[in-house]
Parts: C-alpha cells; structure tokens; sequence
C-alpha cells in the first residue's frame, strides 16, 4: 500500500481542529490535533494521539494536567503553528488558566482542563486518556480539516 493515498483516504474523514497545551516549567508548549474523541461520561474521559517522533512528545508525554481547545475560524493562525514541527511554543498572554492550571486558548468553541488518566502506546503514537476536571462551551461555527485544508463548519440553526 501507498502510504500516501493513505494519508489521502484518511484525510476524506472531515474533522474539528483542536489545540491541546501543558506546562513545561514556566513556558506553555502546544500542538494541534484533530484525533480528539470522548471516551466516557462516567468518568468524564476523552483522548488525543500524539505522534512518537513528534517534537513535543516529551512535554506531552510527561504532562500531569493539560488543556484542550475547541478552536473557531479565527484560530487557524494558531492552528497552522501549533501544527509545526518546531512551533509549539505559545507566547505568554495566548493562554487563560483553566481548573488547575490547565493553560486554554480564550476564544475558542470549547474548553477541556484534564488530569493525564492514562497513556498507551499504538503503532507509532500515544494514545493519551484524559479525565476532564473542568469544562466550558460557547456557540460559534467551527474550524474543521478536510483533504488537507482549512474550512468552517457553521453554527446549526435552532
């Protein structure tokens, strides 16, 4: 198999775009990520996979409590960064303090402040389990990744 019309056919799968950040001493690091799903309601869990030769697997990895963001149209800057081997750093005053400590990008859709529940390895990435310690929601369109690019998905009408 073509690992490229691999990449391509997964890539047929529309998804949102979210930011995960931690702590890493005194600066925040972050990556984007659309392999975000809810686990559980009872506990509250959700998951993440990070890629093993990621150049935040270190901080990741290692991370007690950290954040995810829901991010809106406005966010893909920051999105495009984050992306980037070599662009995880997110500058001070880009982030809010979420339930304990968790840094969170204000204006985004959603807020998930989590405590590291579990971590396992799969092929070539960690799946990292969070359980959600604190949570809020906004609405708003979406900013979604489809086919290898940017797009919206709009606020449903009531």
């Amino acid at each position: 198999m073509d690992d490229k019309a691999y990449r391509q056919a997964l890539g047929c799968f529309a998804t949102g775009v979210c930011v995960v950040a931690t702590r890493t001493g005194e600066a925040v690091s972050g990556i984007t990520i659309n392999s975000f799903t809810s686990v559980s309601l009872a506990p509250r869990l959700v998951l993440w996979c990070l890629d093993d030769r990621s150049d935040r697997y270190a901080a990741f990895s290692e991370a007690k409590v950290w954040g995810l963001s829901v991010l809106a149209p406005d966010q893909q800057e920051i999105a495009s960064r984050l992306a980037r081997q070599g662009g995880h750093a997110i500058e001070p005053g880009e982030t809010l303090d979420g339930p304990e400590g968790a840094p969170l990008l204000p204006g985004a859709l959603a807020h998930f402040a989590c405590r590291t529940w579990k971590t396992t390895t799969m092929g070539d990435h960690l799946v990292v389990v969070g359980e959600v310690v604190g949570f809020d929601v906004r609405t708003g369109d979406g900013l979604t990744y489809f086919r290898g690019r940017y797009g919206r998905a709009p606020q449903p009408e009531v």
